[in-house]
């Protein structure tokens, strides 16, 4: 909590609001929310897994804007926009969620999708006949943790405004994501119709996950 205590010289009503440290609850409660951020994320795109622009249609319900993905510094503003702005209060700011990397749409969509990933190889291998070769196992396991952690320090170097940093981890995480794709189809199960079903959902979201990071490196570049 001592990180967000801070002394003021300013006098005023800012004199008596300069303690806003959360406790551990607080913090516990702001984790619990931004799973259920994620939930949201999984059960919007659930919804939208059939549209074809289903990244644009879970952005709008999530409630992002395009900026949102790669930069929270370089919204531009039109001089409508910059009229419309109004200064928030001090009891306005208070209420207000501190802002920290779980929030940002990187982690939320990346944390979401090889949640799916991981639970769906788990349920799968449950109730399979055919267990894989240990070093398969371990292999795409891996890949998945290092295409996550990957993109987990992308979002992170993102919000420190290191563009390029960046994009070296989401190339990392898009090579981890080639060798979880390329394990995934060495797999078997003994009902064809499954184990079909399951490639089909599992490479969906791979390769939304790609799309995901080609257009935050794009915009990194640009």
């Amino acid at each position: 909590m001592s990180q967000y205590e801070f002394e003021s010289n300013n006098e005023g009503e800012w004199d008596e609001n300069g303690d806003i440290a959360w406790n551990e609850a607080d913090w516990q409660k702001f984790l619990r929310k931004s799973d259920k951020e994620i939930s949201r994320f999984i059960s919007a795109y659930n919804k939208s897994k059939n549209d074809p622009d289903r990244l644009d249609s879970i952005a709008g319900i999530m409630g992002w804007q395009n900026e949102d993905w790669a930069s929270i510094d370089d919204i531009e503003l039109d001089d409508e926009q910059m009229r419309q702005l109004k200064p928030l209060d001090i009891e306005e700011v208070r209420h207000l969620d501190p802002y920290t990397i779980h929030r940002h749409p990187i982690y939320v969509s990346s944390s979401a999708l090889y949640s799916y990933l991981r639970n769906a190889w788990e349920h799968l291998m449950r109730h399979n006949k055919k267990q894989p070769e240990a070093h398969l196992a371990w292999g795409y396991c891996a890949s998945l943790s290092d295409g996550e952690r990957h993109s987990f320090l992308a979002a992170n170097s993102l919000d420190l405004g290191d563009y390029l940093l960046a994009v070296c981890h989401l190339k990392t995480a898009h090579a981890a994501l080639n060798e979880s794709l390329r394990i995934n189809r060495l797999f078997s199960h003994q009902n064809k119709g499954i184990f079909e079903e399951y490639l089909k959902e599992t490479n969906l979201r791979m390769h939304d996950l790609r799309e995901i990071w080609l257009r935050v490196m794009h915009d990194c570049r640009k």
